[in-house]
């Protein structure tokens, strides 16, 4: 059985197996289907399924001691609404700033950022990933797409927070990585640096991972419409 025949049985979503041979086709499909699914009531995301993705649904249900994904999502969705993450945060935003930002003469890039590219689709060579899928997921609410695909309380409220602040919304996930199509980014220095720090706290292999220092990371997300992770 393929990886996507073993997602259809876990799921009841309509998705569309992704065929593009490039970064801005995807992106162009991207934004064409989230604008669809404003207007008829589902929220898109990129899935790539592979045999990791699908380990950790099925860590996931083992763990709950169930064989279905929908129980998890109602739990973790239930559980995400007593977290407030700006009490997850203080404990890294409430140290001094400049134990994280040390370089005084840092150049920030304060262009504006407005183009997608997914990366988490392609591999190292540019090519699209075997098995990627676009999924409607049933929902309004973006931040739900973590519960359904059995992500924790704590990022699912973090989220929810990213949401309803920068109309960050997950738009690809792979079993390690995830990337944000960002709507509202932060458009001062200041934020950016408080937000790079609440990245760091959501995903610590943000440094070293995928930038040296939250200099760089901040500069990455400055103006930026586009966020991503890798839990390495």
């Amino acid at each position: 059985m393929s990886n996507i025949d073993e997602f259809k049985k876990l799921y009841n979503f309509e998705f569309e197996e992704i065929k593009v041979d490039s970064f801005e086709e995807a992106s162009e499909k991207y934004l064409a289907t989230y604008k669809d699914g404003k207007e008829k009531g589902y929220t898109p995301v990129f899935l790539t399924v592979d045999e990791y993705l699908l380990k950790t649904f099925e860590i996931s249900m083992k763990d709950e001691n169930t064989d279905n994904m929908i129980d998890i999502f109602n739990k973790n969705l239930e559980k995400a609404k007593n977290i407030n993450p700006i009490e997850l945060f203080n404990k890294f935003i409430e140290q001094s700033m400049d134990k994280y930002f040390t370089e005084d003469d840092y150049k920030f890039d304060d262009s504006n950022k407005n183009n997608l590219k997914f990366l988490t689709i392609f591999n190292n060579e540019g090519n699209l990933k075997d098995n990627v899928i676009l999924v409607k997921v049933p929902t309004t609410k973006p931040y739900e797409i973590l519960a359904y695909f059995g992500m924790g309380s704590e990022d699912i409220a973090t989220v929810k927070y990213w949401y309803e602040k920068y109309g960050a919304i997950p738009a690809s996930i792979t079993y390690d990585e995830m990337e944000f199509y960002v709507e509202r980014p932060p458009q001062t220095l200041e934020e950016t640096k408080k937000l790079a720090v609440e990245h760091y706290a959501f995903c610590y292999g943000l440094l070293w991972g995928c930038y040296d220092t939250l200099e760089e990371a901040a500069s990455t997300i400055y103006k930026n419409v586009q966020w991503y992770f890798w839990w390495n």
